[in-house]
């Protein structure tokens, strides 16, 4: 196992910060489009698709002791962000709102490749920073699903971590097999992150196609 990085060290990882950035794209992409169903104004809109794009990025940063977070440091997760929310704005201006026209089932695929995506990088950091075992897979389903919980809550819905049953759930399994694959396995990260990214997105698709739930108690 690789020694723990000092508490204020900057990772510098080329795969991971693609993979983050790739990340903030797409959840702000979908959290615009979240905002166009939710009648926000264009101010609104874009906050939300930045809150939630780099939302739990910032939180998972935070716990690892990197200050300032990775976020709120380089241009280009704000730029990516504004980036998707401007298409998502301009396609609606052009068309229509195009999120009171794209299937919710759409919409929320495309969350699941956000979600992997997120998780997938918040796993790999973790392990650059020379954690191992529980704490990786808590702070990846934090960095997966943070940005989701603000978007949530800043709109006044219930989170879907709360009762999307294959959401977290989805988020803890695609975690713990990249953690299982590199450090029992020897798998290159790079490998192990495109078998979990894919693990976590299928399950969160088969759960919304094939409607999956955990028990409930009613």
């Amino acid at each position: 196992m690789t020694p723990a990085a000092p508490v204020n060290a900057r990772i510098r990882d080329r795969m991971l910060t693609a993979v983050d950035l790739a990340a903030t794209f797409v959840l702000a992409a979908e959290c615009a489009l979240t905002g166009v169903q939710a009648d926000l104004d264009l101010f609104g809109i874009l906050v939300l698709a930045f809150v939630g794009s780099v939302g739990g990025g910032v939180i998972r940063d935070l716990l690892l002791g990197e200050h300032p977070p990775a976020p709120l440091r380089d241009w280009r997760y704000a730029a990516l962000a504004l980036a998707a929310t401007a298409g998502v704005i301009a396609a609606s201006l052009m068309l229509g709102p195009v999120a009171n026209v794209t299937p919710p089932l759409a919409i929320d695929m495309f969350e699941g490749v956000g979600l992997a995506l997120a998780a997938v990088a918040g796993t790999r950091k973790c392990l650059d920073y020379g954690l191992d075992g529980a704490p990786v897979v808590v702070i990846a389903t934090i960095n997966g699903c943070g940005g989701g919980i603000l978007r949530d809550v800043l709109i006044a819905r219930v989170p879907h971590v709360l009762h999307e049953d294959f959401y977290a759930t989805a988020v803890l399994a695609g975690a713990t097999l990249m953690v299982v694959l590199i450090q029992r396995f020897g798998l290159r990260r790079d490998a192990a992150g495109i078998v979990a990214g894919i693990a976590i997105f299928s399950l969160r698709a088969a759960a919304l196609l094939e409607a999956w739930r955990l028990p409930h108690l009613r």
